[in-house]
């Protein structure tokens, strides 16, 4: 009977001892080997502030973040709304901002703290949209008439006015309305054109007038035909002009560049599930998460988004020449315009 007790307890001494080995494991154990952990850049575990104006150019930011393309490299992006992005990223209020390289071209020159560092996408898609019986055949026809365009310093504004008065020695009246302002001042004939970017290009096209015909078309974009010669019309904008850049704060960059490489790689990758079908139903859902206009303006505009991280440094620089030219900067910083940090990998 003794033995039999002593058997009993031996056997619950040991039972116990094999419970605790399962949860808390063998006493001293080794750590995992190394190849269980965490591969890729040590990341700062810090959150990358995006500062944003909604847009479908930025659509490739909006699918990296809603497809988790940062979360999956252990990247925590915030994407917060504003329209003073730009002062954002120079203030170190925000670590990046997508925005037309001339708003970022100037602060820049003016030794503020932001740099570019990638392209968003190439081309320029911004055209000149006027009502379609507007008796506009050739260039030197928009002399004096009042066309909306967002800023002097708009990318499109900046190389149609420049071809105007290079080419036919003409000018316009600019009247600066943001995208659906200036559509809205097209509807109620308060201007006579609008420099109009996409989507809003889309939204315009599909307007109809009561007999269900349109209302608007595109000129001198190297796809019409203006004056009926059979010709299609030069782009005045030039020949695939850049368009927005991504631009980021040179302080964040100095002390969080993995932070900043893997945030590219993930657009880069968002870029290619864009490219490869644009007008795919779960990337039309997200950028009508993001913009206001309708479904069919995003079907149809989204093919013309030619989203690229490589920089167009040449045209990016021709830019800055014509700011110098119009006076807003005082010299064209080259290629101190682009963080050197991404040489070699954006330019």
């Amino acid at each position: 009977m003794k033995e039999t007790k002593k058997t009993v307890c031996l056997f619950l001494v040991l039972a116990a001892f094999s419970t605790a080995l399962w949860a808390g494991g063998k006493k001293n154990e080794e750590p995992a080997p190394a190849a269980q952990q965490p591969s890729g850049p040590v990341l700062s575990g810090k959150k990358v502030i995006v500062a944003d104006a909604n847009s479908t150019h930025h659509l490739n930011l909006y699918v990296a973040y809603e497809k988790g393309l940062f979360a999956k490299r252990g990247l925590e992006v915030e994407i917060q709304q504003t329209s003073s992005g730009v002062a954002a990223v120079v203030g170190g209020e925000a670590d990046i901002v997508f925005n037309c390289p001339t708003g970022v071209i100037t602060p820049i020159a003016k030794g503020q703290n932001i740099t570019i560092i990638s392209q968003v996408k190439v081309p320029c898609t911004s055209v000149l949209v006027v009502p379609v019986n507007a008796p506009i055949h050739n260039p030197p026809d928009v002399k004096g008439l009042q066309i909306a365009g967002l800023s002097t310093t708009c990318c499109a504004v900046i190389a149609i006015r420049n071809s105007l008065r290079t080419q036919y020695n003409t000018e316009f009246e600019l009247v600066t309305l943001a995208p659906g302002a200036a559509l809205a001042a097209l509807e109620a004939g308060s201007v006579r054109g609008a420099i109009l970017e996409e989507p809003f290009v889309a939204e315009a096209l599909l307007l109809k007038d009561s007999s269900g015909q349109p209302k608007y078309k595109t000129l001198f974009d190297g796809h019409s035909d203006a004056n009926g010669d059979g010709k299609t019309d030069a782009n005045l904008a030039g020949e695939n002009p850049p368009c927005r850049t991504i631009n980021a704060n040179t302080n964040f960059l100095a002390t969080r560049l993995d932070d900043a490489t893997v945030f590219i790689e993930a657009i880069e990758e968002a870029d290619k599930i864009i490219l490869a079908n644009p007008a795919a139903s779960d990337i039309v859902d997200i950028a009508q998460k993001y913009v206001t206009v309708s479904r069919q303006a995003i079907i149809n505009s989204n093919p013309k988004l030619g989203f690229t991280i490589k920089l167009d440094t040449a045209g990016l620089k021709g830019y800055a020449d014509a700011l110098v030219a119009q006076g807003t900067i005082d010299r064209n910083p080259g290629d101190a315009l682009f963080a050197p940090q991404f040489k070699g990998i954006t330019w």
